[in-house]
């Protein structure tokens, strides 16, 4: 399966209140469903629907913090055993090509990226197993900002269904739900 894994941090590590991403906001408007992942990140072959507010709602308000959910006591193990952020796999409703399907911002210097894809959904990983062992690159950072710290940067890949080889070959459920039966 083909993807990209680009690290983004749009402040470059150089907002000065704070090296990490969850200040940034998220936005999926044509998200509302993700997969259900197990305690080793992998999916489950379910699909779960994200109600508005939950830990994993990012259609529901498009300036929603990408850190809304850090005191929900559900965003602890939600991406897995031990790791506290994302490293899920949202599904695309109702999109056409040329549709924003996600739009990733910093309110602190005013960068916005948007993400057009023919791809059915898109992995978000917030980089929660980085230990600082990667270093900055020279033109990012401030003084004594050093190496890529846990949740300070966040990965989108927009992609086919991770496991789909998997979990959904012949899933009349998952063709279904997709309108693909």
């Amino acid at each position: 399966m083909l993807t990209h894994h680009t690290y983004f941090n749009l402040d470059a590590y150089k907002n000065p209140a704070t090296g990490l991403i969850w200040n940034h906001t998220l936005y999926l408007p044509h998200s509302t469903r993700y997969l259900e992942i197990d305690s080793g990140a992998l999916p489950t072959g379910k699909i779960k629907s994200a109600a508005a507010g939950s830990v994993n709602d990012f259609a529901s308000a498009a300036n929603m913090s990408f850190g809304h959910a850090q005191g929900m006591s559900s965003f602890k193990n939600n991406c897995g055993s031990g790791c506290d952020g994302y490293n899920s796999y949202w599904i695309f409703d109702n999109t056409t090509q040329d549709a924003v399907v996600l739009t990733f911002a910093s309110p602190w210097n005013g960068i916005t990226a948007d993400l057009r894809t023919d791809q059915p959904g898109v992995q978000i990983y917030s980089c929660a197993w980085s230990d600082g062992t990667a270093a900055l690159k020279s033109t990012q950072g401030i003084s004594g900002r050093k190496g890529v710290q846990k949740s300070s940067c966040v990965a989108i890949e927009a992609q086919d269904y991770v496991d789909g080889i998997n979990q959904y070959v012949n899933n009349t459920t998952l063709y279904n739900c997709l309108g693909l039966s």
